[in-house]
């Protein structure tokens, strides 16, 4: 038996990867137990250490794979990721393939033996063969995961395969094969279960004869699930041309650049059909899994039995049971959230970005990965096409394809002749003028709201602003009220009676006094999605009224289920935050309201009239989806700015013209790239002096325009203060090159986030 070989294993902990005696030949990407200190940790392979440091080495515990899970081309993805993000290869792991997903060493190989017995036999050479021969399809090894009855993101189907009955069938069995039949061929395992008062085993002895077949089906919502025919529908021909323009045979970056309401997921149904006729697979991202509950419908209802679906409000147990699904080529199509883009698909064949401009493909979290850009890149190591969707691209993306980089393609039109709605701004300062006092719902809109609601059609209130107030102040003193742990004003939640922080989730009682002066001279300012209800109910008392923010769907399903109720007519105005912009189709939906279209333009980002125009031009695209005609109000007290002016004439193109020389002359994306280091400390010295070290470090890498130190936007989080070095640079390869020049330790001061979307928090 050979003697165990230093290896480097990395952990998902604040270290370095740490070196342990582990078997020879042990392939790297297998995940193996160590001891750490007091405790047990799960690190990865990353191979064997050429340099060993001279001290007793502790033996790995136990090995928990016989060879790498993952395919090899995700693994390469992992591993460009873990370099270019500066994160470990053991953070990225756990996003891919949860800890609880555990190969079962018992499996039974076709020649008898188990792998139990390979790795008792020290052949981890035959395993890792083994590993490539399952990853190729050419070995099956249906029993090799654990908790297979786990029962997933979804509800069991039992469908009749149509092949003839047996023989001999029991009283059972002929009850279920009755009710399926007069079911049309398929049911819903609870409900037959239910109907023939059967147990569950009658279905897996007729699933053993050929008879029935069961398939997980998504389960769209805890509460109220949807149902959809598969609704196919003749596509125009500029869908015609974007389908044909998109070549399945090789990699391609393609942004599908069409105006709201276009059909650009007519376009996406249409490659992944002819993708998964192919036999190859479809990875579908979209921003956040629980704002488009019909598009999963859609899935569904054409691609019976063959979705998956993944996204953070999944429990563990679901999780585990979608992933050990994908592993064993159970789903060929997988919808999922940021971190599905390193979902365990095999021969990927189409990766889908729809709305690829959303800020949430960018993690704000370590590790810092952009979905969006490792969706180019796995789209590349797989030899498929990507196509990213939007209406409102982003610069990036749009002068990548300016550059040639991506191809474009353009959807103009609304089907069935369906037109854009018409927009009409109200200057805020000369409602102001007329009112002698601050104005949130202006004579215009008001009239339309009571027009619209007077026809039994619907409306939508756009305000990104949560809560009932949006800070205290004293008008004795002038002082604001706010976080003791957070640089941040608290805001006023009156159905709590609470003053809430939106950052550490700090919440105390309203004082009745100033909390510095002592005067009572209290005075909330500014409005909330909160307050915004509450006045609206008093202005319209017969309005069935719904609030959508993040105060309001923390619950699992509440923000499904209320999108549904909208949809199916039982809400007459909705009122919410930028959630309610993002791909929704209400087909009695006619007006919307933007009450405060300046919120976004306040921000001190170079972004900040990109995702003010974004934010816009897509809310105001919900207007007139169907039949009907689509208005718009606008109330703005800056109705001359470029963002403003052309979200008006809904003109992306117009306003990508006007915004990207001033990019270009300022040197920033998509011009330059950029890395921001955060830095936090218990005091503000301790957090600016290992900025100040790694500028020093970092002063003689060529091609670098060198930012700060300086404090953060938010200056102080969590009791924790925070100051920031940004750097610049032409290209990447500087940015690369400081990476390498000065190293960030795991678990220091400093942070990373190359390509940085957000400087606030």
């Amino acid at each position: 038996m050979p003697s165990p070989v230093p290896t480097r294993i990395e952990l998902a902990r604040p270290v370095p990867p740490l070196t342990y005696l582990a078997p020879a030949g042990l392939a790297p990407g297998v995940r193996v137990q160590v001891r750490l200190r007091s405790g047990k940790a799960v690190g990865v392979v990353l191979g064997p250490d050429p340099a060993p440091p001279e001290v007793r080495l502790k033996p790995v515990d136990a090995v928990l794979d016989p060879f790498p899970l993952l395919p090899a081309r995700l693994r390469d993805l992992l591993d460009f990721a873990a370099r270019y993000y500066g994160c470990g290869l053991a953070h990225l792991l756990p996003l891919c393939l949860p800890s609880a997903v555990v190969p079962d060493w018992d499996t039974v190989l076709p020649d008898g033996r188990t792998l139990a017995q390979l790795r008792e036999a020290d052949d981890w050479g035959g395993l890792t063969a083994l590993g490539e021969a399952w990853h190729a399809g050419t070995l099956d090894l249906p029993t090799l995961f654990h908790r297979r009855g786990g029962r997933g993101a979804g509800v069991m189907e039992v469908r009749l395969t149509g092949a003839p009955h047996p023989p001999r069938v029991t009283p059972s069995q002929a009850k279920v094969l009755r009710a399926l039949e007069a079911a049309g061929g398929a049911l819903l395992e609870g409900e037959l279960l239910e109907a023939c008062a059967v147990g569950a085993g009658v279905f897996a002895t007729l699933e053993k004869h050929g008879v029935v077949s069961r398939t997980r089906r998504i389960d769209l919502l805890s509460q109220r699930r949807v149902e959809e025919p598969d609704r196919r529908v003749a596509l125009n021909a500029e869908q015609v041309a974007a389908v044909e323009a998109v070549g399945l045979d090789a990699f391609g970056a393609h942004l599908l650049y069409g105006i709201t309401g276009s059909g650009k997921t007519e376009v996406y149904l249409a490659l992944a059909e002819r993708v998964l006729a192919r036999g190859r697979r479809v990875l579908w991202l979209v921003p956040e899994i629980g704002l488009t509950p019909r598009l999963l419908a859609r899935l569904e209802a054409r691609f019976p039995g063959q979705v998956a679906v993944g996204h953070a409000g999944l429990n563990a147990t679901e999780k585990q049971a979608d992933v050990v699904r994908l592993l064993q080529d159970g789903a060929p199509l997988f919808v999922g959230v940021r971190n599905a883009v390193l979902a365990p698909l095999r021969d990927v064949g189409l990766i889908v970005v729809d709305e690829e401009q959303e800020g949430s493909y960018k993690s704000e979290e370590h590790p810092r990965i952009h979905a969006r850009d490792l969706a180019i890149k796995r789209a590349q190591l797989e030899g498929c096409p990507v196509v990213l969707g939007s209406a409102t691209p982003s610069l990036e993306s749009w002068q990548a394809a300016q550059a040639g980089r991506y191809k474009r393609i353009v959807l103009r039109q609304r089907p069935r002749g369906v037109t854009l709605p018409t927009v009409q701004v109200v200057d805020l300062r000369d409602a102001f003028k007329e009112a002698r006092k601050r104005v949130v719902f202006a004579p215009r809109l008001l009239t339309a709201l009571g027009e619209t609601l007077a026809r039994g059609e619907q409306a939508m209130l756009l305000l990104n602003r949560r809560g009932f107030e949006n800070f205290w102040m004293c008008r004795a003193c002038g002082r604001t009220f706010e976080c003791p742990h957070c640089a941040l004003s608290l805001t006023f939640h009156k159905g709590a009676w609470r003053l809430r922080c939106h950052l550490c989730g700090f919440e105390t009682a309203p004082p009745e006094a100033c909390i510095h002066c002592g005067a009572e001279h209290i005075r909330g300012v500014g409005e909330g999605t909160e307050q915004i209800e509450d006045q609206l109910r008093a202005l319209f008392p017969a309005a069935r009224i719904l609030r959508l923010d993040r105060d309001t769907t923390s619950r699992r399903g509440s923000l499904e289920a209320g999108l549904l109720a909208a949809e199916a007519g039982e809400v007459d105005v909705l009122v919410g935050t930028q959630m309610l912009a993002k791909g929704h189709t209400f087909p009695r939906l006619t007006l919307v309201g933007i009450l405060n279209a300046d919120l976004g333009l306040k921000i001190a980002d170079f972004r900040a009239a990109e995702r003010t125009f974004q934010l816009l031009t897509q809310v105001a695209g919900r207007a007139g989806r169907a039949e009907l005609p689509g208005r718009v109000i606008l109330q703005t007290y800056s109705p001359d700015h470029p963002a403003i002016v052309h979200a008006v004439a809904q003109d992306f193109e117009a306003f990508a013209a006007e915004e990207l020389p001033y990019r270009e002359a300022l040197g920033y994306p998509p011009y330059a790239a950029m890395s921001l280091y955060r830095s936090e400390g218990a005091t503000p010295q301790e957090a600016l002096d290992p900025l100040r070290a790694l500028r020093a470090s970092l002063e003689r890498v060529p091609g670098l325009r060198i930012l700060g130190p300086l404090e953060a936007p938010i200056a102080k989080v969590k009791d924790r203060y925070r100051f920031q070095l940004l750097l610049k640079a032409a290209g990447r390869g500087p940015l690369g090159e400081a990476m390498r020049a000065a190293p960030l330790l795991p678990g220091g001061p400093v942070s990373l986030d190359r390509d940085p979307l957000s400087f606030g928090v």
